[in-house]
């Protein structure tokens, strides 16, 4: 992780400047542990009609019918991202991710999810349709789970995370939050983690106006339909985290996260959540992690940069079978 430090301190913490530079630090280290990585081989699914929307499933070797479920979000500004990266060999990313959760007792799906139209490709994503494949997902595992009842985890990295938010807060999924945190569904809707997300636009560098403006339509309806937006809106009805059908959140933020589009946000919407509900809500500093680097740690050997992950796993184990 002296690499990271290094860079911030280089070229500082704007994520195009970052991006090379951490791959180039972490893909050695996931070729040197490649044996682990790919020690549990996904099962690919459709879980919906679209040909983008597809899910890796990695299984625990043992108790795969009872362990608790983590469904993960990758990032990649609306635009990127795929739940293998075909620009890292050998199909190490994310399978590092799967892994290194299923091997610690927790079944893993990693979904890809339509993208916003942009010069490298897209599937014509507008708002609310990251909500819905992260609601189309969920349904799916309430399938998967089957007559067993299963505690299911969202976690969304960066984008990913802009996603989840949807589906948490967003008024049109509300049954379907309210079933999974009654216990009248197979699954248990028990948590929500966001890992380094802009969760409101405030401070959104230029070049991300365009995107934002597809996504959402407007700038202005970006600030509404953000995380904080929505948000905001729930704490204007009064009604509590159990009626909006809200689990509890872990909040992730690395130390060289962009302070503007990252930290003042992260910030903000923990303060905007106390305000609102109090408790229900952890925040918890990845040390010695940019924005790209925390799912590129994972199995890499580097103990400082896998501490995150380490962390999630007690946080889910401890969280699962409790109270919502």
């Amino acid at each position: 992780m002296d690499e990271i430090k290094a860079l911030d301190d280089s070229v500082g913490r704007e994520v195009q400047d970052i991006l090379p530079a951490t791959m180039k630090t972490f893909v050695p280290l996931l070729m040197k542990n490649k044996a682990a990585v790919h020690a549990i081989p996904p099962q690919t699914e459709p879980y919906s009609s679209h040909p983008r929307q597809k899910l890796d499933l990695y299984l625990p070797k043992e108790d795969s019918k009872s362990s608790p479920i983590l469904a993960f979000f990758y990032g990649g500004g609306l635009i990127r991202g795929d739940k293998i990266i075909p620009q890292v060999p050998e199909g190490l990313v994310y399978a590092n991710l799967g892994s290194f959760f299923a091997s610690r007792g927790i079944t893993t799906v990693i979904a890809d999810y339509r993208r916003v139209n942009s010069e490298t490709g897209g599937e014509d994503a507008v708002f609310p349709s990251g909500g819905e494949d992260v609601s189309l997902v969920l349904k799916w595992l309430e399938t998967y789970a089957g007559d067993s009842k299963r505690d299911v985890y969202i976690c969304g990295n960066s984008g990913g995370g802009v996603h989840i938010s949807t589906f948490l807060f967003e008024a049109s999924f509300l049954e379907q939050r309210r079933s999974y945190i009654s216990g009248k569904s197979a699954i248990a809707l028990k948590g929500a983690i966001e890992q380094s997300v802009p969760l409101h636009f405030n401070n959104a560098n230029e070049y991300r106006f365009e995107t934002l403006k597809l996504y959402y339509g407007s700038m202005e309806e970006a600030s509404h339909r953000c995380a904080y937006g929505l948000l905001k809106k729930v704490a204007k009805s009064g009604k509590s985290r159990e009626e909006i059908g809200v689990p509890k959140m872990l909040v992730l933020l690395g130390d060289f996260d962009p302070e503007n589009e990252i930290g003042q946000p992260t910030e903000d919407f923990v303060a905007l959540w106390k305000k609102t509900w109090g408790g229900g809500i952890d925040f918890m500093k990845m040390e010695g992690h940019n924005h790209i680097s925390p799912p590129l740690a994972l199995l890499s050997n580097d103990m400082k940069g896998e501490k995150w992950g380490e962390d999630v796993v007690k946080w889910i184990h401890g969280s699962s079978g409790g109270k919502l």
